[in-house]
């Protein structure tokens, strides 16, 4: 993707700010897009495209490309860092989105 077009994503998105966190807890700043460094940050899919994910806006992300580096092409099940994430699919309102796994605490 053009960096035009991941800045209107952003700007969509996230709104006007300089800085955010992916949904893992990595910091990104708007102006590092492609950039390998320690805010840079890459447009992906939630769904691989390699997997059948469609390649437009309802399932794209974005996020730190060192997350996207560890998420790889696992889906809908992953792990960044130590924690699990699943990608999930809401048909009714035809997008994608992550939520975090949380473990059940022993009683």
């Amino acid at each position: 993707m053009d960096k035009q077009k991941a800045l209107e994503l952003w700007l969509d998105e996230i709104g006007n700010q300089q800085y955010t966190y992916d949904f893992s807890g990595k910091k990104i700043k708007r102006d590092d897009y492609l950039q390998n460094n320690q805010v840079g940050w890459v447009v992906s899919y939630i769904k691989p495209i390699a997997l059948g994910g469609p390649m437009d806006k309802r399932n794209s992300i974005i996020m730190h490309f060192r997350t996207e580096e560890e998420k790889g092409l696992n889906y809908p099940e992953f792990v960044i860092g130590h924690k699990k994430y699943l990608a999930h699919y809401d048909k009714k309102d035809d997008f994608y989105y992550i939520e975090e796994v949380l473990e059940d605490e022993d009683d």
